[in-house]
């Protein structure tokens, strides 16, 4: 009897049979790629999320912490608030110090940041002044002094925005941070601007003995410290109680890929509420008599004095110089006409661009200053040594 052997029965696949499992496996393949791309985009995609909003929360933190900190322990004079705009804020705070606690165990600033240099925990010196970046302002005009020789604690602190130039978009901005002269860092970037200003400043008002809160319309922007002339933007600085930030954080793609989500802050200025000041006791010393020349428009003066002994010296606690005018021979010298905010010496020079003109005869006017410390008093007011003569209309 013939048998078969089984291995004659084996064949290999047909080409058509083989064709079809080819295609299955490139249809099964296919799939599986489109699943993992689908898995790799949606894991980018959270990831960029992910990264966006750790984006936003470190922006709001770190603003919060600088900004909550405005004016802390800043010396008498020295000002809280140097400069505000939409896109600038400069202040003055002890915000870090690189001195370990006491032997009480107590710290000397807000932070303690070990590895901090030595340039940017102290209040800077004249001799290292700044532009500060976004503005025209020199800062400072005085060193802040603790003790002779020694600087005071509170450094200068700068944040402003300002366009990215390190990517192909126009419309993106960085949020830089600066603090004295040191070279400034780049804090949060893809960043855009809402339909508010990246900064909105809130007030104190005070409107026939009714305060409430403002915000700092656009028109009197910028606030700045060193403007002595304009009592009413000085009356804002000296008032500013909290910032409002908005920007719009991107996870920076553009197009279809782009991703949005909005930051907005309100930090408060718990300091300027309740400033730490000196000990006040004795009035300010008498000061030396201001000298008074006529304005080269020919129709306004300007009046220059020395700062008060109690601010360069003495208590340091010179607050303010109020300053009087009347015409010669009145004997009524009436309310101050101007204040001027101390914290600039050793010179000040006050330009009256409103001194009255009379329609037919030519006025002198004398002036008197007087320097006021924070408890309030004043030094016995001092007069100028010469008038000056007004022209007529």
């Amino acid at each position: 009897m013939r048998t078969t052997s089984p291995s004659h029965n084996r064949r290999g696949l047909s080409l058509l049979e083989l064709l079809v499992t080819l295609v299955i496996m490139g249809v099964i393949m296919g799939a599986a790629m489109n699943f993992f791309i689908g898995q790799s985009k949606t894991f980018r995609r959270g990831a960029g999320d992910v990264a966006m909003l750790q984006n936003i929360r470190f922006g709001a933190d770190l603003l919060n912490q600088h900004f909550r900190a405005v004016g802390a322990n800043v010396l008498s004079g020295q000002p809280p608030i140097i400069y505000v705009d939409q896109n600038t804020f400069a202040f003055n705070a002890d915000y870090a110090s690189n001195l370990p606690p006491d032997s009480n165990g107590i710290y000397y600033s807000i932070y303690y940041t070990p590895k901090a240099p030595n340039s940017e925990v102290d209040a800077i010196q004249v001799a290292n002044q700044f532009t500060i970046p976004n503005t025209g302002v020199v800062y400072p005009q005085a060193d802040y002094l603790l003790a002779p020789g020694i600087m005071g604690p509170a450094e200068t602190i700068v944040f402003w925005f300002a366009p990215d130039t390190e990517t192909a978009r126009s419309d993106d901005y960085v949020l830089f941070r600066q603090v004295n002269n040191s070279p400034p860092e780049a804090v949060v970037r893809d960043i855009l601007q809402d339909t508010v200003p990246f900064f909105q400043f809130m007030y104190l008002k005070d409107s026939s003995s009714t305060l409430s809160i403002g915000t700092v319309p656009p028109a009197e922007l910028p606030l700045e410290y060193d403007v002595v002339s304009d009592t009413v933007k000085n009356q804002m600085l000296a008032n500013l109680r909290a910032v409002l930030v908005s920007y719009i954080i991107t996870n920076g793609l553009t197009g279809a890929n782009e991703r949005r989500r909005p930051m907005s802050l309100v930090a408060p200025f718990p300091n300027m509420e309740d400033r730490q000041l000196p000990t006040c006791g004795n009035a300010p010393v008498v000061m030396s008599a201001p000298t008074v020349t006529l304005d080269a428009d020919g129709v306004s003066a300007d009046i220059t004095f020395a700062a008060d002994g109690d601010e360069t010296g003495g208590e340091r606690d010179i607050v303010n110089y109020e300053l009087w005018r009347r015409p010669v021979g009145s004997l009524d010298w009436g309310p101050p006409f101007a204040s001027i905010p101390a914290g600039n010496p050793p010179t000040y020079t006050f330009h009256d661009a409103t001194v009255p003109q009379d329609p037919v005869n030519d006025v002198p006017w004398e002036y008197a200053v007087a320097a006021q410390d924070c408890t309030p008093q004043y030094s016995d007011p001092v007069t100028s040594a010469a008038p000056v003569t007004i022209p007529h209309l």
